[in-house]
């Protein structure tokens, strides 16, 4: 009996107190789903904050280092017949799969906001992959 105990508080934890942070997090990749929790277990373990608290901040840490989890919209730079590429994907791991198969190189992932600014001087125009 005490292991349901102890896989019932499991699951129970494994969801956000606050709605609006649940909200939030499920629009976020596993990936920084992961860090989130990760985040939020150091602020309530560690620095002993309410859990709450520590949900919240944890939430508010990875957006503020990854503003475009949100967006469900990245920037991949590619490298394709040695040229240097930028990709808007909504799909990052398809993408890269779908790259790899064309033998291309993902050359980093940063947020499409920046991407744009950087590299086209805040006006980019879409097209499709061939």
């Amino acid at each position: 009996m005490p292991e349901t105990i102890e896989r019932d508080e499991f699951l129970d934890r494994a969801k956000p107190i606050d709605p609006i942070v649940g909200d939030l997090l499920s629009r976020l990749s596993d990936n920084l789903q992961e860090e989130f929790e990760e985040r939020a277990a150091i602020l309530e373990f560690d620095a002993l904050y309410p859990r709450r608290l520590a949900e919240s901040l944890g939430l508010l840490d990875v957006l503020r280092r990854n503003l475009f989890g949100l967006t469900g919209v990245t920037a991949l730079q590619i490298e394709l017949d040695g040229q240097t590429q930028w990709l808007a994907v909504t799909d990052a791991e398809y993408v890269r799969q779908h790259l790899a198969d064309v033998h291309a190189k993902v050359i980093g992932e940063i947020d499409l906001r920046v991407a744009i600014d950087e590299q086209y001087a805040g006006c980019a125009c879409l097209c499709n992959l061939g």
